[in-house]
């Protein structure tokens, strides 16, 4: 029993064997394949793209071999168009000075802006002028309230003047009357001169207060002027002040400068944007006349000249290019190759491999065949 154990597991441990081994083949089969079939589109995308090369380097033939009459079109448009680009790129690389919003208000507003800035400046003027006014007004309220003051101060001065006028004459009087019934003096004649001074005091007395009572009467109705003024210079101010301010709200300015700057910008932009369309116009107009030559002379593709105009203008340019397509060829040539040995090596893989893939082997050899179809050469040469 034990030896018919033995064998039966022996034989379960050879089928397993030959389980993974086939498994194992299969999967190598499978990846193979698939590397093929890379190498394969790799080897594809190459040889377009060796092809492409290979017209390039063609056309520059055909450029180095053109007639004259045609050469000498094709250069004259190379270099419009590459004068036309420069002048292009230094536009769009120019600094906006205005933002896009007040370029379209300054757009859709342009035919009123003149006048805008001539009665926004107007109103500035008014509105310095107004608060120039206010302030004279102000200060001369200030001047007729510090004048009425003294006057006022100068009245209470002439009010003790006249009481001392007053109790000077009294006093004079009493003296006078005592020396005359004490003494029995003839006071007369003091009397007289005491009455004359007095009189001639009281008289100063009476005109400096009423002169100050006029002034005080001229400050208030002076005042009074200055205050009806104001007011209606106040009034002018208001209505000026609120135009002004929404001048600046309508186009969000500070001042009427601002303004100025803003409109002068766009009127610099409108210049530049109609520069920007001429240079359009007439690059569009050379590369026309380029591709239709270039056309004419069976370019494979006359377009993408137009991304070379500096090394049709410039020989060393084209030079240049001529050895930068043959370097690409090269190494095009070189990957072509590559995935050659690749796909070759590959294939010898999968066929020695072939028979153990059990039932994939229809979908091995339908790869097979179709990488069989491609034409996997090297047809072109440097």
């Amino acid at each position: 029993m034990l030896f018919k154990r033995r064998k039966k597991t022996n034989q379960q441990e050879e089928y397993t064997q030959k389980i993974i081994k086939q498994e194992s083949a299969e999967f190598q089969v499978v990846d193979a394949c698939e590397q093929m079939i890379d190498a394969a589109r790799e080897f594809e995308a190459a040889r377009e793209e060796y092809a492409q090369v290979t017209n390039y380097l063609t056309d520059i033939e055909r450029m180095e071999n053109m007639k004259d009459p045609d050469k000498k079109l094709v250069c004259d448009a190379a270099a419009s168009i590459a004068q036309l680009e420069r002048k292009r790129t230094e536009f769009l690389k120019t600094e906006n000075k205005i933002s896009d919003s007040q370029y379209v208000q300054m757009q859709e507003l342009e035919a009123e802006i003149p006048r805008a800035i001539k009665r926004l400046e107007k109103n500035e003027r008014s509105l310095d002028a107004i608060n120039r006014d206010l302030r004279f007004l102000e200060s001369e309220k200030m001047e007729l309230d510090i004048e009425k003051d003294e006057a006022v101060a100068a009245q209470k001065k002439v009010r003790i003047y006249a009481v001392l006028v007053i109790a000077f004459f009294v006093t004079v009087v009493v003296l006078c009357m005592a020396l005359r019934f004490q003494l029995d003096v003839d006071t007369t004649v003091f009397t007289f001169i005491g009455a004359i001074i007095a009189a001639l005091a009281g008289t100063f007395v009476f005109y400096s207060y009423q002169e100050q009572q006029r002034s005080i009467r001229s400050c208030n109705v002076n005042k009074n002027r200055a205050i009806v003024l104001e007011n209606r210079v106040k009034i002018k101010y208001v209505n000026v002040k609120n135009t002004i301010d929404y001048t600046y709200e309508k186009y969000h300015i500070k001042n009427s400068k601002e303004l100025t700057y803003i409109y002068e910008q766009y009127l610099l932009a409108v210049k530049e944007k109609e520069r920007f369309r001429q240079t359009n116009e007439d690059l569009e107009y050379n590369s026309k006349k380029l591709i239709r030559v270039l056309q004419t002379n069976d370019f494979y593709d006359a377009r993408v000249w137009i991304n070379y105009t500096n090394a049709i203008v410039d020989h060393r340019e084209m030079v240049e290019l001529k050895h930068e397509l043959i370097g690409r060829r090269q190494k095009l040539r070189g990957r072509m190759k590559y995935n050659i040995e690749a796909v070759t090596g590959l294939r010898r893989e999968i066929l020695s491999h072939r028979e153990q893939v059990g039932d994939k082997i229809n979908e091995i050899n339908r790869i097979l065949n179709k990488i069989a179809e491609l034409n996997m050469e090297l047809e072109y040469e440097d």
